[in-house]
């Protein structure tokens, strides 16, 4: 396709936002581009002609979205389902208007290409001289969507980077473009405490030189990575980098060197942050992203030695079942790809599956670590470690006796005894 063919199409499929989301009709299903990545002008068009819709169904996973779709004043026009909980959904959870998903992130291309989705809301950065636009920040499900999608809408974003990977869409793969020049969506954690510096120092441990590593997100995340800067010769493979990950890279910690697949890549499907990371990444070629059908596939984990990952979770119980997802009535969070990273690491020659968190919650009132937990995201046999402030509980090959002596032992000091109890009890029945 020469220069004027591409450019020919692209003008012609120019719009405002107002004449873009015409588009969008009652009784229809939008997937919003995931993460960071959700494109923030076509968003608000949509709240804006919402007296228009009834019953339409928003698709989205949030981090860093103000979810201006879940406000109260939309409820009669949307309905929501989400992959990813958020604290920004629970007016919607509690008049009934928000489901959530639990879908593995490795999976979510698939279930793009088997669902019949409407239209698509995506964001890209202006075409290059062949006349590809690049998925910038985030690429996640969202190669799926443009091209399982019946119509799909981009906001044209020149604050967008141009990333290395499986991130170019060539202009006639899309429908309709809204130029929008806007900052992006970012997410900054904070500096983590004291305690969660050690907890991030305790995983630090179990993390030797030259593995190939997956974090998460939060402070937590964030302490780990900090905690690593005296190690050598590290690899990353993960679904999401952060400044912090960055922050090793131009330390010389994390090289890539030793990966067998991806040598000198950090490998990612999202990234989360700020704009410095987002500048940081901007036409960076140590630096890739692609679907996470590819990026949270256990296969393709298990070909990376001592791969160690790394997750949270709000609650454990004491067989080591996990609790990532939900507490109280709605969900919080969400699998994720908690379950696609431990498999991977199981798969593992040498590779490690970790979860760290704190020992307690609500200002201490609370333990984390429970006699058992209401809900299951990642099972019991699948977990090598859980860390908190308090040391390291190792649970592979141990019964479940032992595995509660262990997480016993790093909980609050405070709820040891009941915990103790409450184990025996239990065993007593």
């Amino acid at each position: 396709m020469t220069t004027k063919d591409w450019e020919s199409i692209y003008d012609s499929r120019l719009k405002s936002a107002s004449e873009a989301m015409a588009a969008v009709q009652s009784h229809q299903k939008v997937f919003l581009a995931p993460y960071c990545n959700e494109p923030q002008t076509l968003v608000e068009e949509l709240v804006a002609q919402k007296n228009r819709l009834e019953d339409v169904t928003i698709y989205n996973a949030v981090v860093g979205s103000p979810c201006v779709y879940a406000d109260p004043s939309c409820h009669e026009h949307f309905k929501i389902r989400t992959f990813l909980g958020s604290g920004a959904l629970k007016s919607a959870y509690i008049n009934n208007v928000c489901d959530y998903l639990p879908v593995n992130l490795s999976d979510m291309p698939r279930w793009v290409r088997q669902e019949k989705i409407d239209i698509a809301l995506v964001q890209v950065s202006p075409p290059n001289s062949e006349g590809y636009c690049n998925l910038g920040i985030s690429v996640d499900t969202v190669q799926a969507l443009i091209k399982n999608a019946n119509f799909v809408i981009a906001q044209v974003n020149d604050e967008l980077p141009r990333t290395f990977g499986d991130t170019l869409v060539h202009v006639s793969e899309i429908d309709t473009f809204v130029v929008s020049n806007r900052p992006l969506l970012t997410l900054f954690s904070g500096t983590p405490s004291e305690l969660e510096m050690k907890i991030g120092s305790y995983v630090a441990e179990l993390i030797p030189d030259y593995a190939n590593i997956q974090v998460g997100l939060g402070k937590i995340a964030d302490a780990v990575l900090l905690s690593l800067k005296s190690k050598k010769g590290l690899g990353c493979h993960s679904g999401s980098i952060t400044d912090a990950v960055t922050d090793l890279m131009d330390l010389g910690v994390i090289t890539n060197e030793h990966k067998e697949i991806d040598q000198y890549k950090t490998i990612c499907t999202t990234m989360t942050g700020t704009d410095a990371l987002y500048q940081y990444t901007n036409n960076n070629k140590n630096i890739e992203l692609y679907q996470s059908d590819y990026t949270h596939n256990a296969a393709v984990i298990a070909k990376l030695s001592n791969f160690i990952s790394v997750n949270s979770a709000l609650e454990v119980d004491l067989s080591g079942q996990i609790n990532a997802e939900q507490v109280g009535t709605y969900p919080v969070a969400g699998v994720g790809g908690q379950m696609d990273f431990i498999r991977g690491a199981r798969l593992s020659k040498g590779g490690k599956a970790i979860i760290a968190l704190p020992s307690t919650a609500r200002r201490g009132a609370e333990s984390r670590i429970k006699a058992k937990v209401p809900y299951i995201t990642s099972v019991k046999t699948e977990i090598d470690y859980v860390v908190t402030e308090y040391g390291i509980a190792s649970l592979f090959g141990k019964s479940l006796r032992e595995r509660a002596e262990e997480l016993v032992a790093i909980a609050h000091p405070d709820f040891r005894e009941d915990l103790r109890a409450q184990f025996n009890s239990a065993l007593s029945v």
